[in-house]
């Protein structure tokens, strides 16, 4: 559409001007014609994203995908996150709202991963310019920039290059670069009312929206004004995730909701019906077999699946000629957003030492026991964490021509992300207080001896001392000074060698800060809740060139080299030089070749450097605790998860500054052609390989290498400094205490450890077809990953993991766009396919009995959706939209393996319990 409203200017000065000459007479008809041949050309240089170079064609060397504000609304979408996920590029699994209502360090994020290496490796850019990140990192670990405050009323379209390009846009840019850019130059006012249900419940939407604009003879200006709303749904909203009837492996037992569990007999305690009847929490008598008798609640529908939101944001953009050769631009958005995750039940699980003088324990003149209580929303109140973000974007900045020939532009832009999240939780010393009682042997175990029993009934004294609220405070900057210039140093017989140059300043940072009580490691914290907290600051200096060159007639090949250099003053990070070189050879104008290579280089993420002491809870395979326990500690035993149950910890971690760049490669060759009118293909291969990659060591390495180590396996020796080092990150509880060899804890740090890269195929076909019954469209887009390879450490071999049992990233994704239009009238159907994952759990026949490997990986059929959208134009101010996404309501294949809630993977299907979703909007332009 970009492209079209460009040449349909340079037609309409053609007209013009040649109107002109008929009346001044043939010579100077031919020299307006002249002009307006120069004029012509000079509209139509565009800048693509991909390249700095301004051009005439769309296509170049870099694949890039072009989502216009039209495309995202006729297809369902109404969010640039939406559409984004849509990308068949974007491969990788993320953690959606369904995790970040079990936990999680970021559960309000909404973030996409190309090509599967990760959020921080793709660029995201808001008009061509950088901006800040989020300031509490993914997963705890990594930064990324936080998609979901951008108002799509103001959007105009989204380019997207799907492959590296540090060469031109600096060390983010290791598997591609999204650029959301902003409308412009609008000149009418247009009201629009948005709503929207889902066909099972939960879930409403709303937005309302003003965009507004008015271009003069030297001025134009843009403002745009939204307000969205979104309602929760949560599990229960869904039939089939509100019970563990729901369960696809088999209907699974009640929440162990009052439960003492006998540590040495691993059996529950019968408490007798009439004890959960008096608890007064309405739980009920429940029995697991092979277990015992408990107190029971079904839990399964607690959670959100869609978190609530409310939205108001605004954007204004501005530009000014001053002169023929000099013009300012200024452009601003803020956006604040509040927000709530509803998460499960407040609750404790504690190993108790329980003093019995009478000899009735199980340990002597003691009885270690484990004594659980989830609390009832009657007693507690649900879990809810409520977010309050703000971003605010500015830039500002001047452009213009000098020597007529050479465009330049300068200008400073700051981003700025505040964030605070609020959530009700037990104080770990009331817990202590009320439940656990006090620490009186060697063991640290607590005695059990607090104000209220087990089963007592919770009093309102009771919830006001132990809650409190947790609160976490973070901000992020980032500021940039960039300087361009670019434009034709000389002619060549085949054309004009283009350049574009930049020199290029930022400074960025973030701050998180965590209340006095979630890393207390005193008593005093936070009970069962853990976090991290970190800040600091760094600078990049930048100087880049690209220059395209015409060899010959059809043959263009353009080098780029990018020149960044960090200062944190902590780490030897330094500078690198990015190259690149693209080629593209277009013997005829409807057939091109293209070709890519360059290098990346990625600097540490901040919080990777910057993290202070910080925790986290996670589960592993402990293979000794298996052995000993579960299999006698029989000699044959071998380790594999279909084999043992994982074991949850504490982990521990900080960041280092001992860390060094990620290094990468990319290349790519494909081709663009145009067999006949209106019909158009693509078909690339691309290849993108990082080493050195940043993450913190393996929980599961560290056990693995623990079991090799004790029992001398794979020529571990057990006094060696390798497995003295390893045993020093693994804590268990001490020899002669009731909980002697009990995983507890495990240390990890960063480290530049693993290597990644993938290759695969993106194909794109399109065609239009104008009828005198409508204009029909179609266009179809996909990726297929060839290999995806992974190198854990320097010693590991380095493994195709593309069907490996663990890996969720789908082989391919496909989306099928069908458009008809008449007159007034159009119509978009979308069809996405997400290819076969491996089911959650493996078979106990896919293991081999001997050495524990999958021999064999089970997958699930691919997961299909349609979306459907429909507009309609009454006149020329007046249109109504309706869509729907996942028109038919469908929903993954049942993975009857996957026994945890939400019963299916919401890192490769995020959002699939929500299901069909019905939207109509009505748009007014004066």
């Amino acid at each position: 559409m970009f492209k079209a409203t460009q040449l349909s200017t340079a037609v309409r000065l053609g007209l013009f001007s040649a109107a002109l000459g008929l009346s001044f007479g043939a010579m100077a008809a031919e020299e307006v014609e002249e002009t307006n041949k120069e004029e012509s050309e000079k509209v139509e240089r565009i800048e693509v994203t991909g390249s700095r170079i301004s051009r005439t064609d769309m296509e170049i060397a870099s694949p890039v995908v072009v989502i216009s504000a039209e495309d995202m609304k006729d297809q369902g979408f109404i969010t640039a996150f939406d559409a984004l996920q849509g990308l068949s590029q974007n491969t990788g699994t993320v953690q959606g709202n369904e995790f970040g209502a079990q936990g999680g360090f970021t559960p309000n994020a909404d973030v996409i991963d190309l090509r599967g290496f990760g959020p921080g490796y793709t660029l995201v850019l808001l008009n061509g310019r950088r901006i800040a990140e989020n300031p509490t990192p993914y997963n705890g670990k990594s930064n990324f920039v936080n998609l979901n405050g951008i108002p799509f009323a103001a959007i105009e379209r989204i380019e997207v290059v799907t492959q590296g390009s540090s060469a031109i846009y600096g060390s983010d840019a290791v598997a591609g670069v999204v650029n959301i850019i902003l409308k412009k130059g609008v000149e009418s006012t247009t009201v629009s009312a948005m709503m929207g249900t889902t066909k099972d419940g939960g879930g409403d939407q709303s937005r309302f929206s003003l965009t507004t604009g008015a271009v003069g003879s030297n001025y134009s200006v843009t403002a745009a004004l939204e307000y969205s709303k979104q309602d929760p749904i949560y599990a229960r909203d869904r039939d089939f995730m509100d019970s563990v009837e729901d369960n696809p492996a088999g209907a699974g037992p009640l929440s162990r909701g009052i439960l003492v569990l006998d540590r040495v007999t691993r059996g529950y305690r019968d408490p007798g019906e009439q004890k959960c009847i008096d608890s007064g929490s309405g739980y009920v008598y429940a029995d697991r077999e092979g277990f015992g008798k408990y107190c029971g609640i079904d839990t399964t529908g607690d959670n959100t699946i869609k978190n609530e939101r409310e939205n108001i944001s605004a954007y204004f953009s501005g530009t000014l000629d001053i002169n023929d050769n000099l013009s300012a631009f200024a452009d601003v958005m803020y956006s604040q957003m509040e927000s709530g995750v509803y998460g499960s039940r407040h609750f404790f699980s504690e190993n108790l030492f329980m003093n019995t003088p009478d000899g009735s324990g199980n340990y002597g003149t003691r009885d270690y026991v484990l004594h659980q209580r989830i609390f009832s929303f009657d007693e507690m109140g649900q879990r809810k964490t409520n977010f309050d973000e703000s971003s605010a974007n500015v830039t500002l900045g001047l452009k213009g021509v000098i020597a007529d020939n050479y465009d330049w532009k300068v200008y400073y832009s700051e981003s700025r992300m505040d964030y605070e999240s609020r959530r009700d939780w037990f104080k770990e010393e009331a817990v202590a207080e009320y439940f656990l009682g006090e620490i009186d042997n060697p063991y640290g175990l607590y005695n059990g001896e607090g104000k209220v029993g087990i089963y007592d009934v919770i009093t309102q004294d009771v919830r006001d001392g132990v809650l409190g609220t947790q609160v976490i405070t973070a901000d992020s900057y980032s500021r940039t000074f960039s300087a361009e210039i670019s434009g034709d140093l000389f002619d060549m017989p085949a054309g004009a060698v283009g350049f574009a140059a930049i020199a290029e300043f930022n400074t960025q940072g973030y701050d998180l800060i965590q209340d006095d009580r979630t890393l207390n490691n005193e008593g005093m914290g936070w009970y069962g809740l853990t976090g991290t907290e970190g800040g600091g600051d760094r600078d990049r200096y930048a100087v880049g060139l690209e220059v395209l060159v015409p060899v010959v007639d059809g043959l263009d090949v353009t080098l780029a080299g990018r020149y960044d250099a960090y200062d944190d003053a902590t780490t030897d990070v330094g500078g690198r030089l990015s190259p690149s070189v693209a080629v593209t050879y277009k013997p005829i104008d409807e057939f091109m070749v293209r070709g890519t290579w360059g290098q990346s280089f990625r600097a540490p993420d901040m919080h990777y450097v910057f993290a202070g002491n910080s925790g986290y809870y996670s589960s592993t395979y402990d293979w000794i605790d298996c052995r000993v326990n579960d299999y006698d500690d029989d000699p044959s035993f071998v380790p594999s998860s279909g084999n043992c149950d994982a074991s949850q910890f504490k982990g521990t971690r900080s960041g280092s500054k001992t860390l060094e760049e990620e290094r990468g490669t990319n290349w790519g060759v494909g081709i663009v052609a145009e067999p006949i009118e209106n019909l158009s293909f693509t078909l690339d291969y691309y290849s993108i390989k990082l080493e050195d990659i940043i993450g913190d060591e393996s929980a599961q390495a560290i056990m693995d290498l623990e079991y090799d180590c004790t029992y001398g396996l794979n020529g571990k020796d057990a006094s060696s400094a390798e497995c003295t080092a390893n045993q020093a990150k693994v804590h268990r509880g001490a020899v002669g205490a009731p909980n002697e060899g009990d995983l507890e804890g495990i240390d990890t740090t960063p480290v530049n450890k693993s290597q990644y890269q993938q290759d695969g195929l993106d194909a794109s076909v399109s065609y239009k077809m104008s009828t005198e019954i409508g204009d029909f469209g179609a266009s179809l887009n996909w990726t297929h990953i060839l290999h995806t390879k992974y190198q854990a450490t320097d010693e590991d071999l380095l493994e195709d993991i593309r069907d490996d049992k663990d890996n969720s990233e789908p082989r391919s994704k496909t989306s099928l766009v069908l458009t008809y239009s008449y007159q007034d009238f159009n119509m978009a159907i979308r069809g996405d396919r997400i290819g076969h994952i491996p089911v959650w759990e493996q078979p106990g026949e896919n293991y081999d009995p001997e050495t524990g490997d999958v021999v064999k990986v089970d997958r699930l059929d691919a997961y299909y959706t349609l979306n459907l959208g429909m507009g309609y134009h009454f006149n020329d101010n007046l249109s109504l939209s309706v869509s729907a996404e996942n028109l038919f309501n469908t929903r993954p294949e049942t993975d009857v393996t996957h026994d945890s809630w939400p019963f299916y993977n919401s890192f490769a299907y995020p959002g699939a319990g929500v299901g069909a979703t019905y939207r109509a909007e009505v748009s007014y332009k004066f």
